[in-house]
């Protein structure tokens, strides 16, 4: 009978891998939290609604359009022209697979003339589900 060899290292976990998970998870919800914030970064004074319905974030996938009263359009924090728009909504309605959703976040100052061109591109992308971000 052969007698069992006595150890001299304890028996212990790899902790490497779970430390690589962990700085990753830290580093996609630092990037995360960045491009959420950069949507908001365009200073837009909302107009108020006596109605209105709260949205879910987990519903669709969406793209932010900014306008201020002075008629610039921003996508998230970049300036953009109208020219440009029915494009990047068509390809982003593409990338999608449809399930996509355009959320203008318009001044109170801004008129309807200004408003009409967007919403226009937007029907030309074939995007129709359209909200208006406003103050409760």
């Amino acid at each position: 009978m052969k007698t069992p060899i006595p150890r001299t290292t304890a028996l212990g976990f790899n902790m490497t891998p779970m430390i690589d998970v962990v700085f990753l998870l830290i580093i996609f919800f630092l990037v995360a939290s960045h491009f959420s914030r950069q949507e908001q970064m365009v200073e837009v004074d909302l107009p108020q609604a006596e109605s209105g319905v709260s949205i879910r974030e987990e519903e669709k996938t969406y793209l932010t359009l900014s306008v201020l009263s002075t008629g610039t359009l921003f996508l998230g924090s970049r300036e953009m022209e109208l020219e440009n728009l029915t494009t990047i909504l068509t390809a982003e309605k593409e990338r999608t697979g449809g399930n996509f959703q355009l959320r203008i976040r318009a001044d109170r100052q801004t008129l309807y003339r200004t408003l009409q061109p967007i919403l226009q591109a937007a029907a030309e992308a074939g995007i129709f589900n359209i909200q208006f971000a406003v103050i409760p």
